[in-house]
């Protein structure tokens, strides 16, 4: 069994990618880094350097401390909770699209 556990910043990171609704390439090429980069930082290949974390921060006005609060918020949470946020959003964009455009529309 592999005790080696993930480090929840690189757990953020994917996710903050996936809530903003960005492939691996798309995120790369907005934070000047190479999608293999990308891919290793969200396996938990790569550590993830404080040059990473402010491209991450400047680039979506994130402050590296909110995204590190964010990474241990994640830690201990089971995969299926950490899905959550990714899963809320979408959902509120749907009723957002599903909404009337005026109270009067409902009645």
């Amino acid at each position: 069994m592999n005790d080696i556990k993930r480090p929840m910043i690189n757990d953020a990171l994917r996710l903050l990618r996936l809530y903003l609704g960005l492939s691996q390439k798309q995120i790369a090429v907005e934070l000047d880094l190479s999608q293999s980069m990308i891919s290793e930082i969200e396996n938990g290949t790569k550590t993830v350097s404080m040059d990473v974390l402010d491209k991450y921060s400047v680039k979506f006005n994130v402050r590296m401390s909110q995204l590190l609060f964010f990474a241990e918020e994640l830690d201990g949470e089971p995969l299926k909770m950490r899905g959550k946020l990714i899963i809320a959003n979408r959902v509120l964009k749907l009723l957002e699209r599903l909404s009337p455009r005026e109270i009067a529309d409902a009645s």
